[in-house]
């Protein structure tokens, strides 16, 4: 009886605290104001996490495995040295392009001092280099996420595995620039 009254006072103890201190202090006009002025930042940190992706229905680490016993070539290098970077920087040239078109002087990069920064976390990338993101905005001051972002990118339709991909790093890029866009004029997506 003791730890079922201890249980249910624990319950509704946890129930009635706020979750996050900032999402308390912050309403969401506070919140929509923040997003819309990260349009004047400078620079806005941007990292990109393939540790939980899955390529083409295996982990990363089994992917590349199954490439190296396929190729004559040394993929796990190539993966770690030349495809995986090459695929953030495809990425990155395009949000970085598109938000220029958009007339934005921001610049997204890897900025490890910004105020700000946007953390994507690649879920999965098809056979055809379909490629989907889970993206946060998070204020690095307050360890706060103000926004959640979903992006994804169609892969190609001919070339290399690698081309394919890069193909939906690049189509998921220009999607981040026009989610940002938005995000700049309302505060919201």
């Amino acid at each position: 009886m003791r730890k079922l009254l201890f249980l249910s006072f624990t319950i509704v103890l946890a129930l009635s605290l706020p979750v996050n201190s900032m999402n308390a202090q912050t309403s969401k006009k506070e919140l929509r104001e923040i997003l819309k002025s990260l349009q004047n930042e400078k620079e806005i940190d941007v990292t990109i996490d393939m540790s939980r992706v899955i390529i083409h229905g295996y982990s990363e680490s089994d992917f590349v495995y199954r490439e190296n016993l396929r190729s004559d070539k040394d993929w796990p290098t190539l993966w770690e040295t030349e495809y995986k970077p090459e695929l953030n920087q495809k990425f990155m040239n395009a949000l970085n392009l598109q938000i220029f078109d958009y007339g934005h002087s921001v610049r997204f990069g890897n900025f490890g001092k910004a105020k700000y920064q946007i953390r994507l976390i690649v879920s999965s990338i098809s056979e055809k280099g379909d490629i989907i993101l889970n993206g946060y905005i998070i204020d690095r001051e307050q360890q706060f996420v103000l926004c959640k972002l979903f992006i994804s990118g169609t892969g190609g339709t001919f070339g290399s595995k690698v081309n394919l991909m890069g193909d939906g790093f690049t189509r998921a890029g220009k999607e981040l620039a026009r989610q940002m866009n938005i995000l700049f004029k309302r505060g919201r997506i």
